[in-house]
């Protein structure tokens, strides 16, 4: 196979997506006139047709039916110069993937919309004032609110965290510590296992169940 006659093409200055210099694997690079994968063959891009109708001619040169696929390709046997690794050209294609990855979720992000504020009966007794009275402020036409920088907004959520936290008492901390001395008890503890109980475990479960139904009658 001779070679087209063109200058050669340096792999450096080709798309990395063209190329495959890829070991264990033959070499292919993309035709720059059909723009079809081809493989490489002595640094050659192995001859091919392009699929382009060819005229019938009066007269034949040969016997036989002819090669189907058009004419020949102008871009077979173009010479293609291996001048980087395949080391440099895995960077290359790594890096215009995340360049495209990049471009791809440059999108408009759309603001989600605003949950509606729950109703009276499932507030909680001890923030049910604030609630309502936010409830009724974001209601109104409020220039600030709308610029999303209300300074009453805040305070009134600020002053519904605290109260619920408030609220809460130290009944979560000592959940937690009986919650995890009732499960260092049901590692060691041969008939909790057995799901038959014992008096220690029944006793932290009592203690653990009191300790909930308080919190939610406080909160209800």
């Amino acid at each position: 196979m001779r070679h087209n006659g063109r200058a050669p093409i340096k792999a450096s200055t080709m798309r990395p997506e063209d190329l495959s210099l890829r070991e264990s694997e033959p070499r292919m690079a993309v035709c720059p006139d059909c723009q079809t994968w081809r493989r490489l063959s002595r640094s050659m891009i192995t001859p091919h047709r392009d699929g382009v109708a060819v005229p019938k001619a009066d007269t034949r040169r040969y016997f036989g039916d002819k090669p189907s696929g058009g004419r020949r390709c102008p871009g077979s046997a173009q010479r293609i110069d291996i001048d980087i690794t395949p080391e440099q050209w895995g960077e290359k294609l790594l890096e215009a993937e995340t360049t495209a990855a990049g471009r791809r979720t440059a999108r408009q992000i759309r603001k989600p919309r605003p949950q509606a504020a729950p109703a009276t009966v499932q507030m909680p007794a001890v923030t049910r004032l604030l609630r309502e009275q936010l409830a009724e402020h974001l209601q109104s036409d409020c220039p600030r609110c709308r610029a999303g920088r209300c300074a009453h907004v805040i305070e009134l959520r600020q002053r519904i965290r605290r109260t619920e936290q408030n609220a809460a008492g130290p009944a979560i901390p000592i959940y937690g510590q009986l919650r995890t001395a009732f499960r260092e008890h049901y590692a060691t503890c041969t008939p909790c296992k057995k799901r038959t109980g014992c008096d220690a475990g029944r006793r932290l479960t009592a203690r653990m169940t009191a300790l909930a139904q308080d919190h939610l009658s406080r909160t209800a």
